[in-house]
């Protein structure tokens, strides 16, 4: 039992493989969770792009309060320079937002951009 404990003591192959191998795990999971939280970013995006388009294609808001709402709603969500473009046409309304959605690491971000296109139609309430 003694060989074999001090064999087990004296191996330093174990170090060296967790001093190699732990920052590739970390790597690796930061990628992981940065790639997920980005796809929630890109889902709120969409979200607010869809919500702007259906307000100002059937609900009659203007396009300013959608707007303002839209860029609101993204800079709430931790995004930066964010642009949102409402176009009202007689057939179509589109929305274009876009943001800078910061990454887990200090100084890593990543543009964000959703569409939404709504035929454009009046509701008429009850």
């Amino acid at each position: 039992m003694s060989s074999a404990w001090r064999r087990l003591r004296d191996d330093e192959r174990g170090v060296a493989a967790t001093i190699v191998l732990f920052p590739l795990f970390a790597v690796v999971t930061f990628m992981f969770v940065q790639a997920i939280l980005w796809q929630h970013d890109r889902q709120v995006a969409a979200a607010v792009a869809d919500r702007a388009s259906t307000a100002v294609a059937l609900y009659g808001a203007t396009s300013g309060s959608a707007q303002t709402d839209a860029v609101e709603d993204l800079s709430s969500a931790g995004m930066k320079n964010v642009t949102v473009n409402i176009t009202r046409g007689d057939t179509i309304t589109v929305v274009d937002v876009s943001g800078d959605a910061p990454g887990i690491l200090i100084g890593t971000s990543a543009r964000i951009t959703a569409r939404s296109e709504t035929p454009t139609e009046g509701f008429d309430a009850p």
